[in-house]
């Protein structure tokens, strides 16, 4: 009960509407859109920072090598965002809630996996 009063803070926090912040127990992901890569990455680590922000204030710890962050655009490079100072690394999917999600939004990854898991089950 004690999280989900922490946690309602920065669920509620009042973003930039192209920022969306979604949780589910003590993972978060952050969606933001923005129409160029320059105006995402001042978006995205204005969103970050933020966020920062919040875990500091409640001496929450974040893990940046386990954070990641995709891009789903036809940009060729997006932009690249920090943590304290580190840069999150970037990949062409990522897990979420069980989904594997990848750049492409065609779930290819995510099929590929359970095909895998299911062919071992017999």
């Amino acid at each position: 009960m004690f999280w989900n009063l922490v946690a309602n803070e920065i669920i509620t926090e009042e973003w930039q509407p192209n920022v969306h912040l979604q949780a589910f127990a003590d993972d978060f992901i952050f969606v933001i859109s923005e129409p160029t890569g320059a105006k995402l990455k001042v978006t995205a680590q204005a969103a970050l920072t933020k966020f920062q922000h919040w875990t500091d204030k409640h001496q929450l710890k974040v893990s940046t090598e386990k954070s990641t962050t995709i891009l789903i655009s036809i940009l060729v490079s997006g932009p690249r965002v920090k943590r304290d100072n580190q840069i999150i690394k970037r990949s062409t999917s990522l897990k979420y809630l069980g989904v594997i999600i990848d750049n492409k939004l065609n779930f290819a990854d995510h099929l590929i996996n359970m095909k895998t898991k299911l062919t071992h089950l017999h």
